[in-house]
């Protein structure tokens, strides 16, 4: 039967001392975890809890708790370092276990990590779909030109075609160009030497070259002296991408510190300004750009941060 997810919230960490409700002579430090166990089913009448000093199962006999629905403080002792639950119906029935929690990471929030950023892959398809600010999938061009290559092996062949409720055209092989940003309609037919048609063909789709933009300004007015801007830790810096086409895929960053190589390219995090300063006692050279979904990359835009030595 497969049941026993729950949602658990409310948790924080304390330290304390307990005696266990198992048969034990003296006192053992334990950690106490409150959170709340909210079924989600009617038929859910308890829960049960294993703790784990490790998560290899097999190699150790767990100790078992037994909770009802709603707030719990869970008291774990000394040594155990992972836990896991699962529900109960009526008639004892129970559900599959939760995955492994690790007491000390639990209720935590993990700090986030920037990751370098792979090259962006060269997209092989001639349309790919990506869905547009309503949800909606919208075809994109993933080149300027567009060859209408016929799969008929026939020689006399004729290509009918028109852009945009234009006048036909008539070719054998048309090579078309889509330099301009825009919505397309691009309809044609191909009919052999006794005029029989395959039937029209329709493509839509939107054509976008140009990257994103970003613009950079600093949080709090920074102190300016004859063209120089001064900032200390406290001015964040605010950046702000904007894109027309098929929207912002991310905004990234690279360094490089003093006289060190510049580093891979990193996702930029409302973090990442202090961890660049806070990294580096030396000049820092800060390159930012921003990528679109379809891959157009911005030209970077470099700030160059020169540190000032303080005073003795």
């Amino acid at each position: 039967m497969n049941f026993g997810f729950l949602r658990i919230k409310s948790t924080r960490i304390r330290i304390l001392l307990f005696f266990l409700c198992f048969t034990c002579h003296f006192q053992l430090q334990a950690k106490q975890i409150q959170f709340s166990l909210v079924p989600d089913r009617e038929d859910i009448i308890q829960y049960e809890i294993e703790l784990w000093k490790t998560e290899e199962l097999g190699e150790e006999i767990p100790f078992r708790v037994l909770a009802n629905p709603g707030p719990i403080s869970l008291f774990i002792p000394d040594g155990y370092e992972f836990f896991r639950i699962r529900a109960i119906a009526k008639r004892k029935v129970r559900g599959f276990w939760t995955e492994m929690y690790k007491v000390a990471l639990f209720g935590k929030k993990p700090k986030p990590i920037t990751k370098p950023i792979a090259k962006i892959p060269v997209k092989t398809d001639v349309l790919v779909p990506i869905e547009s600010r309503e949800g909606k999938p919208e075809l994109f061009l993933t080149t300027n030109q567009i060859t209408i290559v016929p799969t008929s092996v026939e020689k006399k062949i004729r290509i009918q075609y028109r852009i945009n409720g234009g006048p036909w055209q008539s070719t054998t092989s048309p090579l078309l160009n889509f330099s301009k940003d825009g919505n397309y309609r691009l309809e044609y037919k191909v009919t052999n030497e006794l005029g029989i048609s395959d039937g029209m063909q329709v493509w839509e789709f939107k054509v976008d070259t140009k990257p994103p933009i970003t613009t950079i300004s600093f949080l709090d007015p920074p102190f300016q002296k004859k063209g120089t801007t001064f900032i200390s830790s406290k001015n964040g810096l605010l950046l702000h991408s904007s894109d027309e086409g098929s929207g912002l895929s991310n905004i990234r960053y690279r360094t490089s510190c003093g006289d060190d190589q510049v580093s891979d390219y990193n996702v930029w995090l409302e973090s990442s300004w202090m961890e660049i300063l806070s990294g580096c006692d030396k000049n820092i050279l800060l390159e930012i750009s921003a990528v679109d979904r379809l891959g157009n990359e911005e030209v970077p835009k470099q700030i160059i941060i020169q540190t000032q030595k303080k005073a003795k």
